[in-house]
């Protein structure tokens, strides 16, 4: 009896290892990586997924509302599918691709087609200044690059060149967030940044079988348009807020204003601003200086995910009349400052830390041993 249960349970293991074996369903086709119309190999780690829904490149086009006398900026040619369609339509098209050989094949097809309007640049749109001028910003957008390209297009509004619209496809998990509101998961620092210079809608989603090679992830094209007038803040400086009071965006602000290593480089900053501006320093601790702020703004309990734009913009107000700042001192405050040339600027990505000759061109009648 014992040995007849051993062998039926030693024959259930084998048929367990045989069906193992056997494939429980087809095996998915690979994606093709090379694109069927020019024969180009397309690479995914460089976010090459080249759209061939023509469908999908109308409803773009539409949605730009692009006109006669529009220059227009596309950021990833590719192979030319958005910008043989977008030359016939624009006075000027600026195109900037990071391969040379998709470069190559655009001003190819635009020379065959007869097009003179089109101005192409092999580099990294991240690193490649920007067109001078342009109207309106149309782009399958590399999704490696999208948080920081959507950032250099508000920082474009902030600097009093503003464009008119931008329809950009992004991964539609980096969409939603984008176009969250206060108080939901995906609320973040890019929402409230888009906030405050523009207008966001999303307009359609797109599936991946519209792509070569096909993606693993659903796209979405959305629409930002500038707010007009654009706000008066300097977007380093809201940037570097927004930065500090979102590090750990659940905590109060009072929690997140005792973090030793925010509190030290808004007293550095302090320190510089009032050296600048000649304003002298407070003899309240800086701790308790930066506390009254958030008191006296009704702001102590509040959480940065839960929080308004109206309400840390008036935030970011009330620490600079007390002359703290979060990254890069205004530029109008420098130009205040004699002999501090008016092309000077800070590093936009760091607190303000000017060195001892621009300190002392700004202030020579400082003591050369200032630190």
């Amino acid at each position: 009896m014992v040995s007849c249960m051993c062998q039926a349970a030693m024959a259930s293991r084998s048929m367990c290892r045989s069906s193992r074996s056997l494939p429980l369903r087809r095996p998915t086709p690979r994606a093709t990586k090379v694109h069927p119309a020019t024969g180009m190999p397309l690479s995914k780690a460089r976010g090459q997924h080249i759209i061939h829904n023509q469908g999908v490149l109308k409803k773009m086009l539409e949605a730009s509302d692009i006109r006669s006398a529009d220059a227009v900026y596309e950021v990833g040619c590719g192979t030319g599918e958005l910008t043989m369609q977008l030359l016939p339509l624009a006075r000027k098209v600026y195109t900037v691709d990071v391969e040379r050989r998709m470069v190559q094949e655009t001003e190819n097809r635009s020379a065959a087609a007869g097009f003179t309007n089109l101005e192409a640049t092999v580099g990294d749109a991240l690193k490649v200044p920007m067109p001078r001028r342009f109207d309106v910003c149309v782009s399958n957008l590399p999704y490696q690059i999208s948080s920081p390209f959507v950032f250099q297009l508000l920082r474009r509004i902030s600097e009093g060149q503003p464009w008119r619209a931008a329809v950009l496809m992004l991964q539609r998990e980096f969409a939603d967030r984008l176009l969250s509101d206060p108080g939901e998961k995906g609320f973040s620092r890019l929402a409230l940044n888009v906030r405050l210079f523009a207008r966001a809608v999303r307009l359609f989603d797109v599936k991946p079988g519209s792509f070569i090679p096909v993606p693993q992830v659903h796209s979405t094209v959305i629409k930002l348009e500038p707010r007009l007038p654009s706000p008066q803040v300097d977007f380093n400086e809201w940037d570097a807020l927004i930065r500090v009071v979102f590090s750990r965006r659940r905590k109060t602000l009072r929690a997140q204003f005792k973090k030793l290593s925010t509190i030290s480089m808004l007293e550095q900053n302090y320190k510089m601003w009032c050296t600048l501006s000649g304003e002298k320093p407070s003899r309240t601790p800086f701790p308790e200086l930066v506390e009254s702020v958030l008191q006296e703004e009704g702001f102590l309990r509040e959480r940065a995910f839960a929080m308004e734009l109206e309400d840390l913009h008036a935030l970011l107000k009330a620490f600079n009349r007390r002359g703290i700042h979060f990254a890069s001192v205004h530029q109008r405050a420098l130009n205040d400052v004699r002999g501090l040339p008016e092309s000077f600027s800070d590093d936009e990505d760091s607190p303000l830390r000017l060195d001892r000759n621009i300190l002392q061109q700004a202030r020579p009648d400082l003591d050369s041993s200032y630190p």
